[in-house]
């Protein structure tokens, strides 16, 4: 797997390679000259240009996340421990998105699943908008033929799978040359429209009007969903000599504050530490824009040589200069997004504070790196197992609560964070048993596995059963003798939990004994409850019938699995282990 995964990443590159080398004497190919191709052609040359230019970023930043995968997963918690780790993994997560935004979400999922904190990822943010700019470099090169030639062969890879493992390759090859070939077309048909008669008149009767090209930045990311497709598109134009380097200066601007836009519209379903990180995008698009438009306006309209006259005298060729101009503000708004960061971060952090399931996904007791020893692991889990325990009467709290629940958790947030602590629980539980354990550690081990086993099919039920009171009473307003029994049934259920805590708190003979004893086989009692109840009650309604055998159900559940509970704390009693 490894080797395919970096045989794919070989072919790739060299394909990338051979893209550039073989078109680099071409890079001058597109000149403003007289043509005889009619305006409507030109303006579909233009047209047609873009839209194969937006297919390609999309065709080629899928096929390139699927080359990453897991893959690119694996190196991020890596990278992120180190300043040039962080910038490495931001321009590629950049570069293979092709998306600010796209990289602002794909890191919002790995801090939700804790493989980075959200100031690493929103670090990562400002250098993965650097890492999307790096496309801009291919502006600058004519590929009409080469272009065409890899879409002819990688067309064929996609379409017979010759070999199937290159297939994600040949599609971001794919991809890449669909951008080259669409900006080639965008530039040829801006080159002959340039060359008009009357177009150079008219495009210098527009020198000037900066507001207008900021505004045309931002509606047209609005409409395309991309300001890196703007971007390039500025390029392309000033490349034939329709936008002057003023312009394509305030039209990125514009792209950027419309991506800004873009991406708190998309970020509006995200919650907690998620949106804290698309916030950092959000950060930059704003801080990037205000800053850079605040130097243009000094620059511009104060006469002060910046940014620009740098550029202009670093660099002769418009085409050159644009380009850089890109790299440059992209690159510079990131350097000035990780100077402000402990400006920034406290205030995202205090406007999308972590939501309910995220505070209570914390593990008290246990980290992600008590397994390296497993004696203290183990200890670590228990206590955290004890916690869990402890949470879920006020499961029962809650569906029993006849007053104002608004101050109360609601069962479903502490279903969620059980989850997420239960799967850092079972990681732990896998990487303990890797290591070389004595016996006492290994029974220790496998007690602590039994117990994890039988709190999560409890907390399930306890769940459920907060559920179903919930449910049937928010559906029957007048309660009915099948709601005093749901009651009566979380009364009994809670007095089972409770007892489960006090002799797992004790570890004493004479508490398991009785939980024991408490929780031995109800199953006929129970059907002889739901018998008398049903023949007692000839009037409910089907809802309250199959609530009541519901409920009953549940709880005949709960004390099956807290008898194995408790059979699993005696065992473990008489072993020694608690």
């Amino acid at each position: 797997m490894r080797q395919s995964f970096n045989k794919q990443w070989l072919f790739l590159l060299t394909g990338v390679f051979l893209l550039l080398a073989v078109s680099a004497p071409a890079s001058a190919a597109i000149v403003l000259s007289e043509t005889d191709k009619p305006l409507i052609e030109l303006c579909a040359l233009i047209i047609g240009g873009i839209g194969i230019f937006l297919v390609g970023i999309h065709f080629a930043g899928e096929h390139l996340q699927h080359m990453a995968g897991g893959r690119f997963e694996t190196w991020v918690g890596r990278l992120s421990s180190n300043r040039f780790g962080v910038i490495v993994l931001g321009g590629g997560l950049g570069f293979l998105t092709q998306s600010g935004k796209a990289a602002a979400f794909i890191l919002a999922d790995l801090v939700q699943v804790k493989q980075l904190t959200t100031r690493q990822a929103g670090l990562v943010v400002f250098w993965g908008n650097v890492g999307c700019s790096l496309i801009v470099f291919a502006s600058m090169l004519s590929l009409k033929v080469f272009a065409l030639i890899v879409l002819g062969i990688t067309a064929l890879g996609l379409t017979f799978h010759l070999p199937k493992r290159l297939v994600q390759t040949y599609g971001a090859l794919f991809g890449m040359a669909m951008i080259m070939y669409g900006l080639y077309l965008v530039k040829d048909g801006a080159a002959g429209v340039a060359s008009g008669g009357w177009v150079p008149d008219f495009i210098e009767a527009l020198r000037g009007t900066y507001l207008l090209s900021f505004a045309a930045g931002l509606i047209l990311t609005l409409m395309i969903q991309s300001n890196l497709a703007v971007m390039m598109i500025a390029i392309a134009l000033a490349s034939s000599q329709l936008l002057s380097l003023q312009e394509t200066a305030i039209v990125m601007y514009g792209a950027q504050a419309g991506t800004g836009i873009l991406t708190y519209i998309f970020s509006l379903h995200a919650k907690g530490r998620a949106r804290q990180v698309v916030a950092s995008q959000i950060a930059f698009d704003l801080v990037a824009t205000i800053a850079f438009v605040g130097l243009f306006v000094i620059e511009i309209g104060l006469g002060v040589p910046l940014l620009l006259a740098a550029i202009k005298a670093g660099f002769n060729q418009l085409s050159t200069q644009v380009v850089v101009l890109a790299i440059a503000f992209q690159t510079l708004s990131a350097l000035l997004l990780v100077a402000l960061r402990q400006v920034i971060f406290p205030k995202i952090e205090a406007l999308f504070p972590p939501s309910v399931t995220e505070s209570l996904s914390e593990p008290e007791y246990l980290h992600t790196k008590a397994a390296d020893t497993p004696e203290l692991g183990v200890l670590l889990i228990e206590k955290e197992q004890r916690r869990l325990l402890q949470r879920l009467p006020l499961y029962l709290d809650y569906a029993r609560s006849e007053s104002d629940r608004s101050q109360m958790t609601a069962p479903v947030e502490y279903h969620a964070a059980f989850g997420k602590i239960s799967e850092l629980i079972q990681h732990t539980l896998s990487s303990i048993s890797r290591h070389n354990l004595n016996q006492t550690l290994a029974e220790a081990l496998i007690s602590a596995t039994k117990i994890q086993e039988q709190l999560a099919s409890l907390e399930g039920y306890i769940f459920q059963i907060s559920e179903q009171v919930l449910g049937y009473q928010c559906e029957n307003v007048d309660q009915d003798r099948a709601a005093d029994l749901g009651r009566n049934m979380l009364e009994s259920v809670d007095f089972l939990v409770l007892s489960a805590i006090d002799a797992l708190d004790s570890g004493d003979e004479a508490d398991i004994n009785m939980l024991a004893s408490m929780t031995q086989d109800r199953s006929e009692m129970m059907a002889n409850l739901r018998k008398a109840y049903f023949q007692a009650e000839h009037e409910l309604s089907n809802d309250a019938r199959n609530f009541v055998l519901d409920i009953t159900m549940l709880l005949e559940n709960v004390v099956k699995t807290l008898s194995r509970y408790g059979q699993v704390l005696k065992t473990s009693e008489l072993n020694g282990v608690t």
